[in-house]
């Protein structure tokens, strides 16, 4: 997933103007002082990129204005603290409720976000599809007869790092038993305060 950063300073600044309201082109042109020209763009880059959607709304005088605003894809470019405010959640909750009170808690999360997920067939190309939907540049592939999961982009980094990966290896075991109950977990790999990446390796059970 691309980040607001790297889309070049005018079209970062077009995406926070149409993350506070939709706009029409004059409106951004005045606001970022550039020619509509100029705007318009950077505007039909950013909607061929799906960032930025658009159409024709009427007005109370003269004919509809073209009318532009941010999509959810555009909206994922900006950057959101989750794993600060979940660890924040998870300490408050280990206070009141104890260590092993917050580890059945995980566990149920991660076999309800597979019940409620709509894929019908549960299988290793689903669980791909899954992790990056979340962002987590997900792969796979065989080793000494296994499936190796691998992430590039752990989106639980600091969470995991800050609960010694409690929350990996229990979240994240539910949602493997769950999706894949053909698999089972024999190696795990997690990440670490120099290492980025992690791997799960799972073994085909027997029938």
């Amino acid at each position: 997933m691309e980040e607001i950063t790297t889309l070049g300073g005018t079209k970062q600044k077009i995406l926070e103007e149409l993350l506070e309201r939709p706009r029409v082109i004059y409106e951004l042109s005045r606001k970022l002082d550039i020619r509509s020209n100029a705007v318009r763009e950077h505007l039909n880059m950013l909607e061929a990129m799906g960032y930025v959607e658009s159409k024709f709304v009427k007005t109370k005088v003269g004919r509809p204005k073209k009318t532009y605003y941010i999509s959810s894809n555009g909206m994922k470019l900006f950057p959101k603290k989750y794993d600060l405010l979940l660890k924040i959640l998870l300490d408050e909750l280990t206070t009141e409720n104890g260590v092993l009170w917050v580890k059945d808690f995980l566990k149920r999360a991660g076999e309800r976000i597979v019940r409620e997920d709509n894929t019908k067939s549960k299988d290793i190309g689903d669980l791909l599809n899954f992790y990056n939907s979340l962002g987590c540049m997900a792969t796979a592939f065989e080793k000494d007869g296994n499936i190796v999961i691998k992430r590039n982009n752990c989106i639980y980094y600091s969470l995991a790092l800050d609960t010694n990966n409690t929350f990996c290896g229990t979240f994240e075991d539910a949602l493997l038993e769950s999706m894949l109950p053909s698999y089972k977990v024999i190696k795990k790999d997690p990440v670490s305060k120099d290492k980025y990446d992690c791997e799960i390796t799972l073994s085909k059970t027997e029938s």
